[in-house]
């Protein structure tokens, strides 16, 4: 979703995410604590993601792990809903 948000965000004419750490040596960094947050709390998403793809899924582990990468959130919802919700006896039973 980050990568898709970045591709999107220049093809329409906005500034990608990435590019506003450019003028960050420059300005005032006490504004930049909130986005630095921010992009910590996304990558600790994304890694999240990546472990529960990998170990839930053993026999397809690069292809989980590349799909969780991409949709780290959509991955961790589907994840939450087979899990707790459906409570699907199989899925899983390594975590939680």
């Amino acid at each position: 979703m980050i990568l898709l948000n970045c591709a999107y965000g220049r093809g329409t004419g906005k500034t990608p995410m990435f590019e506003t750490f450019q003028g960050m040596m420059t300005a005032d960094r006490s504004k930049y604590v909130g986005n630095f947050l921010a992009y910590l709390f996304m990558i600790f998403v994304v890694v999240l993601a990546i472990i529960l793809a990998v170990r839930c899924n053993p026999n397809h582990e690069l292809v989980y792990g590349f799909i969780a990468f991409l949709f780290s959130e959509i991955y961790l919802i589907q994840f939450f809903i087979r899990k707790y919700i459906i409570q699907e006896k199989e899925y899983c039973k390594g975590i939680f």
